[in-house]
């Protein structure tokens, strides 16, 4: 009579030579995988080195200039580009965006002519002012709002650029806008922009290496090698197995 389980397995406690093979397949392929997802990402840690953007290395040639630490004059539109770029950031948090519009503010307004401040500082706060209105249209009223502000927009963009620098049709340039402010410190040398040069190495410093900076296919190798290496040698891993338990039972005459 044959035993109700015989066909049973459990791979803590292999009842007989198959199981026990079965279970040194199983923990086998679990081994390769964990080499394979984990092992990689402490390679990675452990060749990976912090490189600064070129934004970072522009920024802190100029801040000693800002704050007198050293005697030069500054580059502010340099600056200005690199805080731009750090703005525009999507992992930038709230209170770094404000001290980070304060400082694109002081800059900004640093680089104008006296006699373009003041109507610049009036679109600001005309922009402001349309803003805050958007909250309580609806339909075509705001559409023809976020219409306005963005034609202001343009307008501010265009009336700043040969001072600026910037390009009307630049990534910085679409920054710009949404990011000045009508209030802000008036110096540089604020307490309130002590934390500047943290923030922006913050966000303009990224670990890198070998694996990061090479490509594949396109890809950086790091990305395609979890997003689509990884799942192929799962794929893989899974044929292996089911191969390797097909020819053991075949030789050891079992049939399922």
């Amino acid at each position: 009579m044959e035993s109700s389980d015989q066909y049973n397995f459990s791979i803590f406690s292999p009842r007989n030579l198959h199981g026990r093979k079965n279970r040194n397949v199983i923990l086998t392929m679990l081994a390769i995988w964990a080499v394979a997802v984990f092992g990689f990402q402490v390679l990675l840690r452990v060749i990976e080195k912090p490189v600064p953007e070129k934004a970072l290395i522009d920024f802190q040639a100029n801040w000693p200039y800002v704050t007198g630490d050293e005697d030069g004059k500054a580059d502010y539109q340099v600056i200005l580009k690199s805080l731009l770029l750090v703005k525009g950031k999507i992992t930038v948090s709230d209170a770094d965006k404000l001290l980070l519009s304060d400082a694109i503010s002081n800059v900004t307004f640093m680089l104008l002519p006296d006699s373009l401040k003041q109507p610049v500082a009036e679109i600001v706060r005309e922009i402001e002012t349309s803003k805050g209105t958007l909250t309580g249209l609806d339909g075509q009223e705001f559409l023809e709002m976020r219409s306005r502000i963005q034609q202001t927009k343009v307008l501010l963009v265009t009336m700043t650029e040969p001072y600026t620098g910037l390009d009307r049709s630049g990534l910085e340039a679409s920054i710009l806008a949404p990011s000045l402010k009508a209030e802000y410190p008036p110096l540089l040398t604020d307490a309130s922009f002590n934390r500047l040069p943290e923030v922006m190495e913050l966000y303009l410093i990224h670990n890198r290496s070998v694996l990061t900076d090479t490509k594949f296919l396109g890809f950086p190798f790091h990305y395609f090698y979890t997003a689509v290496l990884l799942l192929i040698l799962f794929v893989i891993l899974c044929i292996v197995y089911n191969i390797l338990i097909e020819w053991r039972l075949k030789k050891e005459g079992i049939v399922e």
